[in-house]
Formats: structure tokens, C-alpha cells, sequence
């Protein structure tokens, strides 16, 4: 993300397609792309990432997305 302090971000994904459409700070500023590199120092740092959630798509409901988070944590959203 940018470094703006934000503390919350905002991904915009196309049912239809199920393609991640944008990626903004809750100031509505573009989400810093990344390169190959970059993703690996922090991989092989010794803090690495922290799983937050993951976004997932069913073909039975093609309207919806899932997103259930590190804690557990369920949620749905429809277009």
C-alpha cells in the first residue's frame, strides 16, 4: 500500500469473473505493486508474513465471494 497510515485497505472483486479489480488504502490511493524480489526478502525475513484471511469463489453461487479470515471468521458478499 501506499505510505499514506492507513490502516485499512479495500479490494474490489468482479463476481463475474473473479478477478481482484482494485486494491485501494481507505484514502482511496492505487495499492503499490510488488516486485518478485521485494516478496522474497520478506519472505526469508525473520518475521516473514502473517496470514490474515483469504478470499474465496464457489461456482454453485457465482454471484458471491467468501472471505474468511485468520481468526475464523465467515463472512459473504453478493453482488
Amino acid at each position: 500500500m501506499t505510505k499514506s497510515g492507513s490502516n485499512k485497505i479495500k479490494i474490489k472483486v468482479k463476481t463475474e469473473t473473479v478477478e481482484v479489480d482494485q486494491i485501494k488504502d481507505n484514502s482511496n490511493n492505487d495499492a503499490t505493486p510488488v516486485t518478485e524480489q521485494e516478496l522474497q526478502q520478506v519472505y526469508q525475513s525473520p518475521n516473514g508474513f502473517k496470514y490474515v484471511g483469504v478470499i474465496l469463489h464457489a461456482d454453485y453461487n457465482p454471484k458471491c465471494v467468501y472471505v474468511i479470515t485468520a481468526s475464523g471468521r465467515a463472512v459473504k458478499v453478493c453482488r
